[in-house]
């Protein structure tokens, strides 16, 4: 295919799709192979239990938060479109992150759960959780759910996040289950670590967490 012809398809995938990617600024595409591929560079994981760098010198069993990439530069721009209206972007994601992530023993993928009176027309962790899913041949589940209001987990301060209890959140049919939990992106942890206490105490065990980036230390 010469380059006018493919300027020309280009163009016309722009006009009718007007994406582009966030990396190169190709016209048509939420993101490109190429240009996702470097971005991923897993940073060393964070403990389950309280956030910190693992080796944790206070939970050696606990669980692991693993991330695909660090939440900068082109990644989070990914991260904010797939937030935005672009959900084709949690299945690019969701793929690529089970390339570089290690596969869980796990039963289930269970995605961190929309907010009670969260905007958004899908829940972008979920999105995720299915691609990690369909590749790693595990179940994506939507098994847990908010039990009370909280501030959009994007606008809350550290102080807000540590505030946060495990019964926040409610689980459905997990006991006995060997379940992981999945989230875009992982900040101080908190979240996800309260919503693994909640799940261990619906009966599961929790042995990790993936998110696609972490934020920097």
């Amino acid at each position: 295919m010469s380059g006018a012809l493919r300027s020309l398809l280009s163009l016309c995938a722009h006009m009718l799709w007007p994406v582009s990617c966030p990396v190169c600024g190709a016209m048509g595409e939420v993101i490109c192979e190429p240009c996702l591929t470097p971005l991923l560079k897993p940073p060393p994981p964070r403990c389950l239990e309280c956030g910190e760098p693992v080796p944790c010198k206070l939970h050696r069993g606990g669980g692991r938060i693993y991330s695909a990439g660090l939440y900068e530069g082109g990644l989070r721009e990914a991260v904010l479109m797939l937030k935005g209206k672009y959900r084709v972007m949690g299945a690019r994601l969701g793929r690529a992150c089970a390339r570089v992530l290690v596969r869980p023993d796990a039963d289930l993928l269970v995605p961190v759960p929309l907010h009670l009176d969260s905007p958004r027309r899908y829940n972008q962790a979920l999105v995720i959780a299915e691609a990690l899913g369909r590749a790693w041949d595990i179940e994506a589940l939507p098994a847990a759910r908010w039990t009370k209001d909280a501030p959009s987990r994007s606008g809350m301060s550290a102080a807000q996040r540590e505030a946060l209890t495990p019964d926040f959140f409610a689980f459905d049919s997990v006991a006995g289950a060997r379940i992981a939990l999945v989230d875009d992106v992982c900040t101080t942890g908190s979240t996800l670590s309260r919503l693994a206490e909640a799940a261990r105490g619906a009966g599961a065990d929790v042995p990790a967490a993936f998110t696609v980036a972490q934020t920097p230390y």
